[in-house]
């Protein structure tokens, strides 16, 4: 039985020809390339952290959470594939985090709120009065705008905004939606603060 391997993610599939289009990332049976015969090809997981600042809060909760409060994160990063035999990698640490990072950035040192929070549309005022809601020559760490089903980026503005609370689980979501089509992630793990959450594929 042949084997092909999905030159965008890494999946391998079984079988006399390629699958019309690849079950995880969704590219046609073109991106898929046969198996060379030979010798097993080693898999292994190459994981890398990123640390990530913010200030949000859970809108309606009940407690301290609903005040406007900081956290620092941790994002570990699993991507799985073969290993590169010119250079020992799967894929390279400061590649996988340097390529997240574009996205990530948009999250770190910056406010998380969820569309329906009426501090939103103050925040927004307070910037425009102060000349830097588009932007300004001292916010140079500047991530990949983005706008997706669960979160929109304001790069310019150090904002990120969300349609679900920004909980460790929901967070997780947005950062696979963001990196998925372009990673093989086997896993993913944050934690900020007590609170962690993981998903695995």
């Amino acid at each position: 039985m042949k084997q092909w391997v999905c030159s965008k993610c890494g999946y391998v599939y079984t079988g006399e020809s390629a699958p019309a289009q690849c079950p995880v990332c969704h590219v046609p049976s073109s991106a898929f390339k046969e198996k060379a015969l030979g010798g097993e090809k080693r898999v292994l997981t190459s994981i890398t952290k990123l640390n990530i600042q913010y200030a949000h809060r859970f809108l309606g909760y009940i407690g301290e959470a609903q005040y406007l409060h900081g956290h620092t994160g941790t994002l570990t990063l699993e991507v799985e594939g073969e290993v590169n035999t010119s250079n020992g990698f799967v894929v390279a640490c400061n590649s996988i985090k340097n390529h997240a990072w574009e996205y990530l950035v948009n999250f770190d040192h910056a406010i998380i709120l969820q569309k329906e929070d009426p501090i939103l549309p103050e925040l927004l005022k307070v910037y425009e009065a102060q000349g830097i809601k588009g932007g300004s020559p001292w916010n140079t760490s500047t991530g990949r705008a983005f706008d997706t089903d669960l979160a929109k980026a304001y790069p310019e503005c150090r904002l990120v905004v969300v349609k679900k609370v920004a909980t460790v689980e929901n967070l997780i979501e947005v950062f696979y939606t963001l990196l998925k089509d372009t990673l093989n992630i086997k896993k993913l793990t944050f934690t900020s603060g007590d609170n962690a959450a993981s998903f695995s594929v």
